[in-house]
């Protein structure tokens, strides 16, 4: 069987291989000139099922109204993006209802843990390498409401399999000493032990290499204009100077799914979030000592070392299909750095600011499966949580697509459930 996968980020790529591996011929396009150079690319680098709630929490209308007059929020709201999310902001609020919402998280969270598990068959298999360390994360906390907050939901999936063991602020610096300047502000922390860190696209351009020995075709630089279908079949994908004919077809373009999709009459409830990250190279001071990955709860990013680098990345934005860098958006990051490790020395002339769209479904958790055409699936709208659960997406579409009963239950995240 012929299956035609578009995309080749971390979702398009685990779904290539994974699919490759049960022994289906499998081409996968996309646009850019090689792998994971999208929302892949320079993302927060965390894999964390440490923190699977989608951003729809409880009262999150209220952050967004407020977004619309402020810069510095962590999820930013734009004018001109609201006509075209009516309908799915609809839905997106409907889910913020705290049963939907923990119901959602606990989705997240069992695909985020399969997916590590996955990855960890693979890595142990074949060696990967893209910069893995093992040492859990970090939040920290300036407000004793939010920390007890945080516990409570931290409890509440422990029967899923979370991990976690709550910090002083004493404990918080023991753990990680570069820390020590802020131990006055901090009222403590969580540590996360099953959590890790890996250089996104690192995986992506390794399990590239590992899929084309297993005779994975790749088209770079193909930019796919629409799906064409005959009846209740997708007969065709063509591109600006091709046409690519398969048996079934998976979309797994990210927040561009949703356009390409919409081209069949197939409303993909998925809208872009942009996300922001800026990687700085030369550390020196409290950022080079720093140990393991560190969560700030107030400012909702993180602040991640990666070998000699150390990215900070975080905030969401809802502004269309803008990747234009806003100045305003990457200084909220910079504060951040400066705030967490106050006496860290970066040179700015190292610093290297990005943005990707992160495909967000209307109700926090990805969307794996078939569409209303048999030979068209999809693997869209992860979120932040991309890179957390790309191994175990790719695994879970592979399985649905060859009729094999995959390891977890999967109706938490087909398509119908939007019906």
């Amino acid at each position: 069987m012929k299956i035609v996968v578009i995309g080749s980020g971390l979702i398009g790529a685990t779904t290539a291989y994974s699919l490759a591996c049960r022994g289906y011929e499998v081409s996968v396009l996309d646009r850019q000139d090689g792998p994971g150079r999208e929302a892949s690319f320079a993302n927060g680098a965390l894999l964390h099922p440490s923190m699977p709630e989608p951003w729809n929490t409880p009262g999150c209308w209220r952050v967004l109204v407020r977004s619309l007059y402020r810069s510095d929020t962590a999820l930013k709201l734009r004018l001109r993006a609201l006509p075209d999310m009516v309908g799915w902001g609809a839905t997106f609020l409907r889910n913020s209802a705290p049963e939907a919402f923990e119901r959602n998280t606990l989705s997240n969270l069992r695909l985020a843990r399969y997916s590590l598990e996955v990855m960890h068959s693979w890595r142990n298999q074949w060696n990967l390498e893209y910069g893995r360390a093992a040492v859990g994360s970090l939040r920290i906390f300036r407000d004793p409401e939010a920390m007890a907050h945080a516990l409570a939901g931290a409890d509440r999936r422990l029967g899923a399999g979370l991990r976690f063991r709550p910090l002083s602020s004493t404990e918080v610096i023991q753990l990680e000493p570069a820390l020590a300047p802020t131990v006055n502000k901090l009222v403590g922390g969580i540590h996360y032990e099953s959590d890790e860190i890996g250089d996104a696209y690192r995986f992506c351009v390794a399990l590239v290499s590992l899929a084309q020995q297993v005779g994975v075709k790749f088209h770079f630089g193909t930019d796919v204009l629409s799906l064409r279908h005959r009846g209740e079949r997708v007969t065709e994908v063509v591109s600006k100077h091709e046409r690519f004919e398969a048996d079934c077809y998976v979309v797994a373009a990210g927040s561009y799914s949703r356009l390409l999709l919409r081209q069949l009459g197939i409303g993909l409830p998925v809208r872009p979030a942009k996300g922001y990250s800026v990687t700085f190279n030369n550390c020196a001071g409290e950022s080079r000592a720093l140990s393991m990955p560190i969560i700030d709860d107030q400012l909702h990013a993180a602040v991640v070392p990666l070998a000699d680098r150390v990215r900070v990345a975080g905030t969401a934005e809802f502004a269309g299909y803008d990747v234009s860098l806003r100045a305003e958006r990457v200084r909220n990051l910079t504060t951040l750095i400066e705030t967490v490790l106050p006496h860290s020395q970066f040179d700015p002339a190292s610093s290297r600011p990005w943005c990707g769209l992160r495909p967000m479904s209307a109700d926090g958790v990805p969307i794996i499966g078939c569409t209303a055409i048999p030979n068209l699936w999809v693997s869209t709208g992860h979120g932040h949580l991309g890179w957390t659960m790309a191994a175990g997406s790719g695994q879970l579409l592979a399985d649905l697509l060859s009729g094999e009963r995959p390891a977890i239950d999967a109706a938490p995240y087909a398509v119908t459930r939007f019906a």
